[in-house]
């Protein structure tokens, strides 16, 4: 179990370098997360966007001769350029700079050129908040919108994938709704009872159970008061949300209002995706950056 986000630089510490390449890398945060990067002894940069932007900002983080520029201004082309990087074994992991999310992933799932290597992409991303004993795995917060059973059990072996590369022996994952019990009215809670018994016909080095309200999860205090008996209330590391509204929301109330620090990652392709929103700082980014080195191979 990791405690601290600082805790991911230690573990991508030591592990061999690996190749980021960044599209439309020409951003001040991104720039910077790179740069931490690199001084960490955690990559080598491969940046693909506005040259000049680039030559800028990296000679301002003193990291211009430690680095690959590619010149392309349009994003398209920059995004094709990425996926063909991945492609011809160049790099071990991608970062999402200046630009939207769905035009990166658009590549990535594209049928000619893309990367995709599972059925489903999915997002994790990582908070600690200040006061709790542990980091908590949101998923997904950012790409499905409101996904199936068949989607959520894809989402959550997505998430095992990652917690086993961080070294869990058994990952607690919890199936959050708004209530503890199955109501016929409520899909969250049908889907969550479906995504818990197919967990029980196939049992491996994670526990999964729900459905339970947020503070079933998170808080120990809250299931002794309610009387609730299970191995995952109270302890869960990984929060399977029903939709990308309530993933989303916990996530940004979390950075937002608790302060909490984050890091994000997209899961199914080739290599990871270090996906952050563009409202992230820099320490996020290099964060994310250090979650990528940990999950690539």
């Amino acid at each position: 179990m990791l405690r601290r986000i600082d805790e991911l630089f230690l573990l991508a510490k030591d592990k061999p370098k690996k190749r980021l390449a960044v599209c439309f890398a020409h951003d001040e945060p991104v720039i910077q997360a790179v740069a931490e990067a690199l001084k960490e002894g955690l990559i080598h940069a491969i940046l693909i966007g506005n040259e000049a932007e680039i030559k800028r900002l990296a000679q301002e983080e003193d990291i211009l001769d430690a680095v690959e520029i590619i010149a392309e201004d349009d994003m398209d082309t920059a995004v094709r350029k990425t996926m063909d990087i991945v492609n011809s074994n160049q790099a071990d992991l991608i970062m999402k700079g200046l630009i939207d999310t769905k035009v990166l992933l658009k590549g990535v799932v594209n049928k000619e050129f893309g990367i995709r290597s599972k059925p489903l992409l999915s997002h994790v991303g990582l908070v600690e908040v200040p006061g709790f004993d542990r980091l908590l795995y949101i998923t997904d917060g950012a790409m499905m919108i409101q996904p199936s059973v068949e989607e959520k059990i894809q989402i959550i072996e997505n998430a095992l994938l990652l917690t086993r590369k961080l070294g869990y022996q058994q990952t607690k994952v919890g199936l959050v709704s708004a209530v503890e019990k199955v109501n016929p009215k409520m899909l969250s809670t049908v889907d969550a009872q479906e995504v818990k018994n197919y967990y029980l016909e196939h049992p491996g080095d994670y526990l999964v159970d729900g459905p339970f309200a947020i503070d079933n999860l998170v808080s120990l205090e809250s299931v002794k008061h309610k009387g609730i008996q299970s191995e995952v209330a109270g302890l869960a590391d990984v929060l399977l949300f029903p939709n990308i509204d309530a993933g989303n929301v916990f996530y940004k109330t979390c950075v937002f209002l608790a302060h909490a620090k984050a890091a994000g990652i997209v899961i199914g392709a080739k290599v990871p995706i270090v996906l952050t929103s563009r409202a992230d700082d820099a320490q996020a980014k290099f964060a994310s950056i250090a979650l990528g080195v940990n999950l690539s191979e």
